[in-house]
């Protein structure tokens, strides 16, 4: 009885309407709180999972639009190689015969085969069709005016003609390149190319993105869906519909608008348009780039379906992460709880101690909490109802026996290693678990508390137990729900490792296609220098020459005088034939120089290294052609960041251009600046020529562009050039002088003069 005395009972008052309308409040924050929270993670996950989706969008359209201008730059060139062709200018000369005729037809449908162009025809000034590939179709070409069509009218104004439309003999879709023919300066004709454009859109739609280009006037020409073709985006004019039908672009069909049911800006590049498709409709994110030089717009729809699962899982997390965060907080507040409950019930038993013994029976036996004491060896002295019902036993039945028998062996082993702890200390330890032994075969989770007693008889400890099933429970089922969570992770993961792998298999296709086309660049390159050398070749041979023939009389004399034994006059003959030797030397060593091939590795080179260089290759001819160069160089030499050998290639160059535009000049002469302008080397090359035609300024740089007569040159030298000093990090422009000729200006970036060299210096 004294071990019942000293015992605390709790007890809970009841919670005042204080306390009550406190917990509503608390409550109602709590779900508006919740309510925020997940609208703003609603919120913020559909403008993620939208811009992520533009993203991919802006990748995919980059990439399709490099496409469009890869497939249209195979067929740019091809009119105007073709418009140089003997054949074309003999039909369009004057008059032909039926060989001549059948042969061109023949030639022309060739090239169109190896090609993949549609069609290749040539027309006459006034229109009318001469020759064509599909000479031999029922479709044919031959006979058909054209007229009427922009591109041949634009070639006609001596430009490369490029036009979308239908064709009025086929009604097949083409793109087409139209190049003038010219006799002198008379333009008689053009070439035309029609280039399909069926690629462009198989194989280029799924299931979310769409494609689609429009013309200027928003009217789809080339669509991955074949209902969107031939509709606008907006209704047209009135007027811009009557020139549309002029025109016969579109043949007959009737451009109606695209079912668009709702506009709505994301963002200045998207939106999201919602398209009826039958008796459904489809929301699509919008977002299109124009092509200047085609004068088109191409947009890529992607479908927005996967927003709304985003946004659903994203929303589902935090209510999974909010309901973990709640749970938690409902635990940590029923622990509290519970303590606080403990210290209650330890204060109202210090105050009701007087009360008697059938009090606190009364408190005890009521208690939600299993109590059991036990005597410094583990025996059971007390048990009290709510111990009983744990237990399922009664408290005279295990009254004497060891508490240990009444857990699982797991538990009672655990129990028999903190008992002694908990007397010998008197130490509070924190709650355990322990399984309680039930009926056989059955067992029930319990929370225990084991504290010490020092009572007059002796020390004692006292259990207080809680039945822990439901709360295990719930943490069981919160386990199951994080595995399933931790499942879908993985299955995300798998699937951005799988992208992943896709985006590194084709980025080492784009690293292939780049490594092929700058090897065939080096060769081009290197072809030029070798066709540099042989446009040299009369020249050095004349500074050979001279050399041999000084070299063969000093011989002869000096067997002559050797007979004389004058040997004096040998030795002199000796000493200038070796001089002359030493001169025939350094001019096949520029050559040697010249013609080897670039290391392709960019380090600190001596721009006025490279002038004398290039000067002293071409001195023989600059001679000849009796060309006066004046050269500007600054006091201390000026290094910049390049290749020693491209950028001879890339000055001789500019040198023999601005030479050969000198041609017919009374006094050529040619005025190379250099100079440091901040981080940059820069360098000039100015002649006194005509200058460049102001048509000719915004295409010297283009591939296969030349002035030159048939023979001279094939346009290369220039977009070569442009692109050497491009990939050193530099820029080249060409001018018309205020006053007469053409400068070209090469800017490079600058670079510290190498270590021997300021060592030299020093």
């Amino acid at each position: 009885m004294a071990i019942l005395s000293s015992f605390r009972p709790r007890f809970r008052p009841s919670a005042s309407p204080r306390i009550r309308l406190w917990w509503a409040l608390a409550i109602v924050s709590t779900v508006l709180a919740c309510t925020g929270v997940l609208w703003a993670t609603a919120h913020f996950a559909r403008r993620s999972a939208l811009t992520q989706l533009s993203d991919r969008g802006d990748r995919e359209l980059r990439l399709y639009i490099a496409n469009i201008q890869r497939e249209l730059g195979r067929y740019r060139y091809l009119p105007r190689l073709l418009a140089a062709d003997p054949g074309v200018h003999a039909l369009l000369d004057g008059p032909h015969d039926a060989k001549t005729l059948e042969r061109l037809n023949r030639h022309l449908a060739f090239v169109a085969s190896v090609s993949g162009a549609s069609a290749i025809y040539v027309i006459r000034h006034d229109g009318l069709t001469l020759a064509a590939s599909n000479w031999n179709r029922p479709d044919s070409f031959v006979g058909q005016n054209y007229g009427f069509r922009p591109y041949f009218q634009e070639a006609m104004h001596g430009h490369l003609g490029h036009y979308y439309a239908l064709g009025t003999s086929s009604a097949r879709r083409g793109y087409y390149f139209a190049y003038p023919v010219r006799d002198g300066h008379r333009i008689v004709g053009a070439v035309t190319v029609k280039v399909p454009l069926e690629s462009l859109e198989s194989g280029q739609g799924n299931g979310r993105d769409q494609f689609l280009v429009t013309d200027p006037h928003g009217v789809v020409f080339l669509s991955t869906q074949p209902a969107w073709r031939y509709h606008t985006l907006a209704p047209l004019a009135p007027a811009t519909r009557d020139r549309i039908v002029a025109g016969r672009r579109y043949a007959d069909h009737p451009l109606h608008t695209l079912p668009i049911v709702s506009r709505r800006t994301v963002s200045p590049d998207a939106k999201l348009l919602t398209i009826r498709n039958g008796a459904s409709s489809i929301t699509y994110l919008a977002h299109g780039v124009d092509m200047p030089a085609a004068g088109w717009r191409v947009y890529i729809l992607s479908a927005s379906g996967s927003v709304g699962s985003y946004v659903l899982h994203a929303v589902l997390l935090a209510g999974f992460m909010l309901g973990a965060a709640l749970l938690g907080v409902l635990i940590l507040q029923q622990r509290r709880a519970r303590v606080a409950e403990r210290l209650r019930l330890e204060h109202a038993a210090s105050l009701t101690a007087a009360a008697g013994e059938a009090r606190v029976r009364t408190i005890i036996d009521n208690a939600r909490a299993g109590l059991v004491t036990l005597d410094d060896r583990g025996r059971i002295e007390f048990f009290n109802p709510t111990a009983e019902t744990l237990f399922d036993r009664n408290a005279d039945d295990v009254a004497g026996s060891d508490f240990a028998e009444l857990l699982a062996p797991a538990a009672a082993e655990r129990f028999r290693a903190l008992l002694p702890q908990t007397l010998a200390g008197g130490a509070l330890l924190p709650a355990v678990e322990l399984s309680a032994q039930r009926a056989p075969g059955e067992t029930l989770p319990v929370e225990a508390s084991i504290n010490a007693m020092r009572l007059p008889e002796g020390h004692r400890a006292i259990i207080t137990l809680h039945d822990i099933s439901e709360r295990k429970r719930h943490e069981t089922e919160q386990q199951r729900t994080h595995e399933k969570l931790e499942q879908r992770v993985a299955e995300r993961t798998s699937d951005l490792l799988a992208t992943n792998t896709r985006l590194l298999r084709e980025i080492e296709e784009h690293r292939r296609t780049e490594h092929a086309l700058r090897q065939t660049r080096d060769e081009l390159v290197q072809a030029a220098k070798l066709a540099a050398i042989g446009q040299l070749a009369a020249g050095i041979n004349h500074e050979l020459n001279q050399p041999l023939t000084a070299i063969r009389f000093y011989a002869d004399n000096a067997n002559a005088f050797l007979e004389r034994e004058r040997l004096e006059e040998v030795r002199d003959n000796l000493g200038r034939i070796s001089g002359l030797t030493e001169r025939m030397g350094r001019i096949i060593q520029q050559l040697k120089i010249f013609a080897r091939k670039s290391s392709g590795q960019r380090a600190p080179v001596s721009m006025t290294a490279v002038i004398d260089g290039v000067l002293a290759l071409l001195a023989p001819r600059l001679r000849r052609e009796g060309v006066t160069v004046a050269t500007e160089l600054p006091p201390q030499d000026a290094y910049c960041l390049g290749d020693l050998v491209r950028l001879e290639q890339v000055f001789v160059n500019l040198v023999s251009n601005a030479a050969q535009a000198m041609q017919d000049m009374p006094a050529p002469r040619i005025e190379i600046a250099v100079g440091r302008d901040g981080d940059k080397v820069r360098v000039t090359v100015r002649d006194h020529g005509p200058g460049i035609a102001s048509e000719h300024l915004a295409q010297i740089f283009d591939p296969f562009f030349t002035t030159k007569q048939s023979g001279e040159g094939l346009g290369l030298g220039l977009s070569i050039s442009m692109r050497i000093i491009e990939e050193l990090g530099g820029t080249l422009r060409a001018a018309n002088c205020a006053d007469q000729g053409a400068e070209f200006t090469v800017e490079l970036p600058a670079a510290h003069a190498p270590q021997e060299e300021r060592s030299h210096a020093r």
